[in-house]
This record gives C-alpha cells, sequence and structure tokens, in this order.
C-alpha cells in the first residue's frame, strides 16, 4: 500500500485558506470506486447543472465522464487567523466580489478507470470575477492505483448509540434569491444603507425566510456590520449600519433562503425596488455620481 504523508493535510487546508484551486485531488492517489474531493477555488453561482467534470488518463488519452455527488462551500473558523486577519484572504474580494469560501466538489470515481496518472478536468459557467484564471483553466492531477475502491458514506455516530451515514445534500447551498452588489470597484464608503427588493413568496411565513448577508470576515468585524430586515408581503427591506461608516458596496450582498419545502413563485421574478445609501453624517451618497445606485445591483433565484 502506498503511504499517504500527514504534509497532503497541511497543504490541502493551505489551498482551503487561500481559496485558491488545489492542483491535486485529496487524496492525490485513488482506485476506481473511491470518494475523491476537488478544492476548485472560490467560484460564484456553481451548481451541480452549470458545472461537467471528466478523468482523463494521461497514459491512453482515455476520456471518462465522473458524476458530480455534492457541491459544498466551506469557511475557516470565524475565530481564526484566517478569517479575522489573513491580509491575503481579506483582499480576495476585490477580485470575486464576493465573501471568502471555498467550494469543494465531492466526486464517487467510476469503475475501470484507466491505471496510472491522469488529471480531472472541470468546466463550469460559474463565475470567478476578475481572477486571471479559474478551475476552466486548472488541471486536478491524481493517480489511479490497481484494485476496486469503496465510496465514502462518511458514517459517524450521533453519540446517542446511533451510527449512519452522513448526507452531504444537507452541506449544499439550498435554492436562493442572491442580491448582488457590482463587482467594479468604488472608493465610495457607507455607514448606513436601505435596500428594498421584491421577493415572490407568497403565503410563506417569516418563521420559514432567513435573510442572510454574506460573511466577509475581517471586514464585516472590523466595519461592525450589523444587518437586520422586515417584510410587507412580497416586499423585503434590508438595512445595514456599519458604526465606523466604513463599509463597501460589495458588504451589501445577501440571500434569501426558504426553509426546505417552501418555494419561490413561479409566476414573478424578484427584483429591486430601491437601494439608498448614506454617511456617517446622514447624508445620502451614491456609488458613482449621476446613477441610481440600484442599477448596479442585480437580483435573481439560484
Amino acid at each position: 500500500m502506498r503511504f499517504r504523508s500527514p504534509h497532503l493535510f497541511f497543504f490541502f487546508f493551505i489551498f482551503i485558506l487561500h481559496g485558491c484551486v488545489a492542483t491535486q485531488s485529496f487524496p492525490t492517489v485513488a482506485r476506481s470506486g473511491d470518494t475523491v474531493t476537488l478544492a476548485v477555488g472560490s467560484p460564484d453561482g456553481m451548481t451541480k447543472s452549470n458545472t461537467t467534470v471528466h478523468f482523463v488518463s494521461e497514459v491512453d488519452s482515455s476520456v471518462t465522464p465522473l458524476m458530480i455527488r455534492s457541491i459544498i462551500r466551506i469557511r475557516p473558523d470565524q475565530t481564526s487567523n484566517a478569517a479575522l486577519f489573513n491580509a491575503f484572504l481579506n483582499a480576495e474580494d476585490y477580485f470575486t466580489g464576493h465573501s471568502q469560501w471555498m467550494s469543494i466538489i465531492v466526486i464517487d470515481l467510476p469503475e475501470d478507470l484507466t491505471i496510472g496518472d491522469g488529471h480531472i478536468h472541470i468546466e463550469t459557467s460559474a463565475s470567478y470575477g476578475y481572477l486571471p484564471v479559474g478551475i476552466n483553466d486548472i488541471p486536478i492531477s491524481i493517480e489511479i492505483i490497481e484494485g476496486t475502491g469503496k465510496r465514502n458514506e462518511f458514517n459517524y455516530n450521533n453519540n446517542f448509540g446511533g451510527i449512519g451515514p452522513g448526507n452531504l445534500t444537507d452541506l449544499e447551498s439550498l435554492p436562493q434569491v442572491v442580491l448582488r452588489p457590482p463587482l467594479i470597484q468604488s472608493t465610495t464608503l457607507i455607514a448606513a444603507a436601505e435596500i428594498k427588493v421584491n421577493i415572490p413568496v407568497g403565503a410563506v411565513p417569516d418563521r420559514a425566510i432567513r435573510i442572510v448577508n454574506d460573511d466577509f470576515y475581517t471586514k464585516n468585524y472590523q466595519d461592525q456590520l450589523q444587518m437586520s430586515w422586515s417584510r410587507s408581503g412580497d416586499e423585503f427591506t434590508v438595512n445595514f449600519v456599519s458604526p465606523t461608516g466604513s463599509m463597501e458596496p460589495k458588504q451589501l450582498r445577501f440571500s434569501v433562503v426558504l426553509r426546505p419545502g417552501n418555494n419561490f413563485l413561479s409566476q414573478k421574478t424578484p427584483s429591486i425596488e430601491s437601494v439608498t445609501l448614506y454617511d456617517e453624517s446622514g447624508g445620502m451618497i451614491e456609488i458613482f455620481n449621476g446613477v441610481e445606485d440600484k442599477d448596479f445591483f442585480t437580483i435573481g433565484i439560484e
């Protein structure tokens, strides 16, 4: 059996912390049938439906499609240096326009893959923002060895006498309405913001609705960002406050998520009613002079 160095774990988490695309699978060596994970950076909007994965053998050039089992986002401990003080991660959102996460693709390898060195090729329409390369440009190396592996069920003990498989679906993003601020950079700093949006939720009660602001780690804590919301029918008012008056427009990103079993109405599409921004003195400000702020924002169901 091939020895797998513990240093692999170290390098895997280094990739995670820096939000980069890992150039090797984890583990780096696998058998047909094994479960592997791929750290694919910080794409915005990556789903199973807009992403394809193939194994390309470097022995015989054969190409085998791989089924995606799950795509999940992971983040560092909120009290870690990576989350609070890491300058590299703090600057990453300049290129992506969203908070710092790492997307992980989980793959169950099929049988009869060609033994030997190969790589995994991924194509997605998800956005990598202004980053010069994304996963479409980066092959992920993997070595296939002899033998037949087994799908990892991620079994766990629930501490009450039960043992069963983990449910990766619970870790995936739920359907949601996402409000995105402009990706283009602005020098405008914001003390408060009121955003009104119309979202087709119909009779869904408030207790089944969650509005989640994007967690920019260092920036949100440093700016003491606070968010609250209220609702009148399908109209939602989302308020942001920064006592330091130092919020950037990108920090106004948020998602509206419904408890499973509830759905957004298909007859209507979400829309932005207004975006009003204020400085520390309470005066109204604009992201760019002479252009209505809401025209820089986008909203949609994902």
